[in-house]
């Protein structure tokens, strides 16, 4: 009863919290449950209706394909290790990379955040700033962890996927990965850090 579809989102369509959870079923069956409860029963609903995060990353490779097939020239590499674990998926919109190639000045800013979720890592991103001053997206990368290895991988798939840019300039903060990443990968490109 507790984990039924109805209970992932309230009516104005927010998504349900354990609290809210209590609170519901305190006034429509008189029980009172435990936060620990209702967050196991939230969290049940939620792999029901949307899938569990292991399900997620075994859908990437299809995700992987169709996007590839309905937003041409994007590319996605997924890469697993020996045992077929994840390991990085790379991933820029084709229509991105065409807009950063023929519209954008060329200057890349990158950076990395940790995941905080149940399946930590590291989430990279590049993009730029188009002449309205926006964020402009280029590519996405996930990893398990941020160190050098990953930003070089990271690199070299952004690499394969703009090509050769002439006068390419690169901004990150002072994470010493990034700078041993782009000097590696992007010898020629000019780089510099903004904090």
């Amino acid at each position: 009863m507790l984990s039924s579809k109805k209970f992932c989102q309230q009516q104005d369509g927010r998504l349900m919290r354990p609290n809210d959870i209590i609170a519901d079923m305190k006034s429509m069956y008189g029980i009172q449950i435990m936060y620990s409860k209702a967050h196991a029963a939230l969290d049940y609903a939620l792999s029901l209706t949307y899938g569990t995060h292991e399900e997620t990353f075994q859908m990437l490779p299809s995700f992987g394909y169709i996007l590839e097939q309905k937003n041409p020239d994007t590319i996605t590499d997924l890469q697993c290790d020996g045992d077929g674990k994840f390991m990085y998926f790379f991933m820029p919109i084709g229509a991105s990379l065409r807009g950063f190639r023929t519209c954008i000045p060329p200057v890349i800013a990158v950076d990395g955040t940790h995941l905080k979720g149940r399946f930590r890592g590291t989430m990279f991103i590049a993009t730029a700033q188009d002449e309205n001053e926006h964020v402009y997206t280029i590519a996405f990368g996930y990893d398990d962890s941020e160190n050098n290895l990953s930003w070089e991988w990271f690199m070299d798939c952004l690499k394969g996927a703009l090509g050769h840019i002439d006068e390419l300039v690169f901004i990150s903060d002072r994470h010493a990965s990034i700078e041993a990443g782009i000097s590696k990968v992007f010898s020629d490109a000019t780089y510099t850090t903004c904090c």
